[in-house]
């Protein structure tokens, strides 16, 4: 059964290796396949990761889209680690990302690489990477 994708007007998706960027109207379509899809609000840009657990969601994200990388997982143990060692109070969030991505279920990792990143906002403020919004 395909996944009915709408977008927004210049709301972004990623279907691949690609990013598509709507227009100005809203659209419907349907996607069949089996590939990685993230929705905008999933997307994290490299630039945006500038706090350890955004740095740990980014990774994460790089590992769904092409599919496990073995390089990406070396980097996503070492950040895992770093994040365990600088801030314990996370464990309980950084657990289940890890154990997603020993499972191979990447997506999954995302969403609670989502909640860690969230926690981190929340324990640490906008202070942790400087930012004001």
């Amino acid at each position: 059964m395909p996944l009915k994708i709408e977008l927004k007007p210049h709301e972004s998706i990623i279907v691949g290796n690609a990013i598509i960027t709507n227009e100005n109207s809203r659209t419907r379509f349907y996607i069949d396949g089996d590939v990685p899809i993230l929705r905008e609000k999933f997307i994290l840009r490299e630039k945006e990761a500038t706090t350890p657990a955004k740095r740990l969601y980014f990774i994460v994200q790089q590992m769904y889209l092409s599919n496990g990388n073995k390089e990406l997982q070396k980097l996503f143990i070492e950040y895992m680690r770093d994040l365990q060692t600088a801030s314990p109070s996370l464990h309980p969030f950084v657990t289940p990302v890890g154990e997603a991505v020993i499972m191979g279920d990447f997506y999954n990792a995302i969403k609670y690489a989502s909640k860690l990143v969230e926690q981190e906002r929340i324990l640490f403020g906008e202070a942790l990477d400087g930012s004001n919004s």
